[in-house]
């Protein structure tokens, strides 16, 4: 008896969620032109960046003021003098501190002490 009450308030509880969602307002409707004209941004906007056509070549990509500079490679070309490594990275990844003496390593920004 109970779970008969159990499953029927169940579904009265399951039919009123389901009305109160078909009760919700819609989108406004556009004129047909304001609805191909908002299609066609939306489309554009989709698109990857790559293959858009309406962007100009010269136009140059800001960057944020705040953004850190590229970092310099230490040699040209694709041997490393130093060490005479053929495709290696273009900087050393892990790099002692000229000014202190006492042995600060750093990696990626990170400081280590040995």
């Amino acid at each position: 008896m109970f779970l008969k009450n159990l499953s029927k308030s169940h579904t009265i509880f399951r039919i009123s969620v389901r009305q109160v969602s078909i009760n919700r307002p819609g989108p406004l409707t556009l004129p047909r032109q304001d609805q191909r004209e908002f299609e066609d941004l939306l489309r554009k906007a989709q698109t990857p960046l790559a293959l858009s056509s309406t962007l100009d070549p010269e136009v140059d990509l800001a960057v944020h003021p705040d953004a850190r500079q590229p970092i310099t490679p230490e040699f040209e070309g694709d041997v490393n003098p130093t060490t005479g490594e053929k495709g290696g990275p273009k900087r050393e990844p892990v790099k002692r501190w000229a000014a202190d003496p006492g042995g600060d390593w750093s990696f990626k920004g990170r400081v280590s002490d040995f």
